[in-house]
């Protein structure tokens, strides 16, 4: 059975820019790229970003899926419009991870 991959990241807050999309673009000559995604799939291979530094950088929404059950759903919110205690205690779901990133501006 062949692996399979799927790697989708949305911006939500402001769309990227030329010069960002150049930056992403030398990560995968087959991702779909667009001022608001970048989407690519693997049936060989992987990603050669780093997650967490383009979702601090680039990106509000990440999503991962892969055939084998591994499934990652990150979301870059605010800490007025969800703390992290809260957070914590509301989501009751199997090994979820929470972080806090300090804002930078754009």
């Amino acid at each position: 059975m062949s692996e399979y991959q799927y790697y989708e990241f949305q911006a939500i807050d402001r769309p990227l820019t030329e010069k960002e999309m150049r930056e992403l673009r030398s990560y995968s000559t087959r991702a779909r790229i667009t001022p608001t995604s970048f989407v690519n799939d693997y049936s060989w291979g992987s990603f050669k970003g780093n997650k967490d530094a383009w979702m601090e950088k680039y990106f509000d929404v990440f999503l991962y899926l892969a055939n084998w059950g591994t499934h990652i759903l990150m979301l870059r919110l605010p800490s007025r419009l969800l703390d992290l205690r809260t957070a914590r205690l509301t989501v009751r779901v199997r090994g979820p991870s929470f972080g806090r990133k300090t804002a930078k501006s754009f």
